[in-house]
This record gives structure tokens, sequence and C-alpha cells, in this order.
């Protein structure tokens, strides 16, 4: 009797462990079947939000090809392509984001410009009304390399030359005293020199700056570009950068083609700060601009403050021409910034597109990162 007992003590057990194994088992391939069905969901969630992305790039071209219909000739903060496009409704979920200048900024790729060219207007031999400047009557051609003439021998006429490469390592530099006041990186002009050293194609390392031999000693050892930045992503990468500074660079710089310019009419107040206006001339500026953009460049020029800041006896003035050079009202490059939510999917969309003779294309997408905080604003 004891014996038929501890059996089916034994056959108890035994069941029990079965059917906790059975029981087990049943739950994994019911949770495995929720994962696979939450898998799906999300993967047809983000699928949809990367059609509405791209729903949003074509709204960005079109608004972007009407604004060059109307106007081609200016671009500001009043054109619609600068409004917020507010949270809209989609099915399980909404979507937003804003059109940014990218030239309202400063091109850091700009410090590898060495020489701008610019064709004499009509009448090169300098006689009245002719400029080869897009500024006020009387401003001088002849800012350039000592030497340099609109007009070459027995008046042939050539183009003059303006070196720009010192007065945009000199703004990149006024824009780090103002993000790095602790001189984190050590003075401001050793930025300037890291980044030269970065884009340049040699090998010679400027005297704050950074080549290959210093990235090769690091712990993690990389090459120096020595090519234009792709992307701002790279700024991390430079000698001494910190996290905290490049992200206080990044709503204020851009990586774009080296001939883009600044745009008068949307650069931040740090850029015009970085470019060197004083603050009465920043605030004249801002004021004048939130009432009436800038039509054309000879507009800025004649403003009072701007007049006075660019006078001939100061040291912008006898720079006038290379400012004339940096300087613009219109734009070419423009960054839409977008979120998309949808269900439990959420995607971010960074999309560089450029503007040419009024057609518009993408020329960089990054979904990778969430869309960067920018403080642009229609009074900015």
């Amino acid at each position: 009797m004891r014996s038929q007992s501890n059996q089916q003590g034994v056959a108890l057990i035994i069941a029990l462990v079965i059917t906790t194994i059975a029981v087990s088992l049943a739950s994994l391939a019911m949770y495995r079947q929720q994962l696979q069905i939450r898998l799906s969901t999300n993967i047809s969630n983000l699928e949809q939000a990367y059609e509405y992305a791209a729903g949003m790039e074509d709204w960005s071209k079109k608004i972007l090809e009407q604004d060059y219909k109307d106007d081609p000739k200016v671009d500001s903060l009043q054109e619609d392509w600068a409004s917020d496009l507010p949270p809209i409704a989609i099915p399980g979920g909404s979507l937003k984001g804003r059109l940014f200048d990218l030239q309202g900024r400063i091109n850091l790729n700009s410090l590898n410009n060495t020489f701008k060219k610019i064709k004499p207007k009509s009448n090169p031999n300098g006689s009245p009304g002719s400029s080869p400047n897009d500024g006020p009557p009387g401003s001088s051609p002849n800012d350039g390399p000592p030497g340099s003439s609109p007009n070459g021998p027995q008046g042939t006429p050539q183009k003059p030359t303006f070196k720009t490469e010192t007065l945009v390592y000199n703004i990149v530099a006024n824009l780090i005293t103002t993000i790095d006041k602790e001189q984190t990186l050590g003075p401001p002009e050793n930025f300037s020199d890291t980044l030269k050293d970065w884009i340049d194609k040699d090998d010679e390392e400027s005297q704050g700056g950074a080549e290959s031999s210093y990235y090769q000693s690091q712990e993690h050892p990389y090459m120096s570009a020595n090519s234009l930045l792709m992307d701002k992503s790279e700024l991390i990468l430079l000698k001494g950068m910190t996290k905290e500074i490049t992200e206080k660079l990044l709503p204020l710089v851009s990586t774009l083609p080296k001939d883009s310019k600044i745009n008068v009419n949307t650069a931040e107040k740090e850029v015009l700060e970085a470019i060197g206006f004083d603050q009465e001339t920043i605030a004249d500026i801002k004021s004048a601009r939130d009432e009436t953009p800038f039509k054309t460049m000879q507009d800025f020029w004649n403003l009072d403050k701007v007049k006075t800041f660019f006078a001939p006896t100061t040291e912008a003035g006898k720079k006038k021409a290379n400012y004339q050079q940096i300087l613009s009202n219109t734009s070419d490059y423009f960054l839409l910034q977008g979120q998309v939510n949808i269900n439990n999917a959420r995607l971010f969309i960074n999309s560089v597109l450029e503007r040419k003779n009024g057609k518009v294309r993408v020329i960089m997408r990054d979904y990778s990162k969430p869309a960067i905080t920018t403080s642009s604003t229609k009074s900015s």
C-alpha cells in the first residue's frame, strides 16, 4: 500500500511538472506572438511615418518654389516658408515641422575661402556710375591683396579679387568668444585654426590647430578629414571640442558649399555679433528688417547705423568689399525639421534643401537624431 501511494505521489509530481512546462511553453508562445504583433505594428507605423515625412519634404519644396516665384530677390522671416507648421492630426497621431534658413547661420566651410572673384559691371574703367560692388556709390573695389587692380596692363579689364579668408576666420573666432566664455577651448582663435586644419587639404598644422598627427595620438585614433565638413556632427571630432560647446554651436552654424553667403534678413543675433556689428547696429538691423525686409543689399548698406559702421575711416569700412562678398539678402539653402508621431512610433526628420533657379531638391536627409532646437523666430 505504501509503495502504491509513493508511486501515485511521483506520478502527481510528474504531471504537475509537465503541466508547468506546457503552461510555460504556451505563455512563451503567446508572448512571442504579442511581440511579433507589436513589431509588425511598429514597422507599419514607421513606414507610414516615413511617407508622411516625405510629404513634409514635398510641402517644403512647393512652398519654397512658390516663394521664389513670388519674389526671387529677397528671403526674410516675414515670408510664408518661415512660419511654423502647427501640429496636424493624422490617423493615429500628428505631425509638425518648420523650415529654417541655413544662410542665416555661419557657414563653417567658408573658412576655406581664400579668394572670391567678382566681375566688374559695365564700364570697368571706373567712370561715374560704375561699381563692381553691391554697395553705396564710391565704395572701392581695391580691398584685395596688395597690388590688385580692376584694370590690368594698358587698361585691360580684369576681375578684382578680395581676400575673405581672414574675415571669416575672425567671424568664427568671434562666435566662439560668445559661446565659450570660459575659454574651454583656449583662445577663440584655436577653434578657427583647428577647423581650418580639419577642412584644408594639407597636413601643415596651424599654431592653435591640429592635423592627423594629433588625432592619431588619441586613445581612439582617426585621421583629419582634410575636406569640407559634410555634417555638423563632425564638430565633436575636432580637437578639444566638448558636447556642451557643440550643442551651443549647432543652431548657429551650417556646413554648406563654401560659396554661400549670410542672409542679413534672417541672421541670428549671435551671428550678427560674430560678423562684428555692435549692439546698436544689431538693434537697428533687426528693427528695420522686422518692419520691412531688405529688398536689396543697397537698402541694407543705406541703413544709418550700417553706414556709420562701414564708414571709410573705420576698420570695417576699410574692408567693406570683403563684407560685401559674404553678405546677402537671399538664400539658397534651407533646413526642414519635422516630427511625425503615429501611435507609439516617433520619427524625426532633418532635411537640407537646395533651391537653384527656383527648383528645390533635397541634398541631405537624416532620420537618426532628434530635431535640433533653434531659436529662429519671425521677430529674431
